[in-house]
């Protein structure tokens, strides 16, 4: 099983730095949630933009096929 990119970024932080284990982990910590964090607002973004289409679009067919609007 691989390592976790938590891990594995934070052993290449401290290769590339003078960093000490704790800190460089904090720091890769943080990066690490606020990238879900945009990832997790990015699909939630994109959800509700295709539910907006596709109500749309479903009140586009009703209104073909002549039915009233609900």
């Amino acid at each position: 099983m691989s390592e976790h990119p938590v891990i594995r970024f934070t052993k290449e932080l401290m290769v590339v730095s003078d960093l000490d284990q704790a800190t460089a982990g904090a720091f890769v910590r943080t990066v690490y949630q606020e990238g879900v964090h945009e990832g997790e607002q990015r699909v939630i973004t994109e959800l509700h933009r295709r539910d907006r289409e596709i109500a749309d679009l479903e009140r586009e067919l009703a209104r073909a096929r002549g039915e009233s609007a609900g």
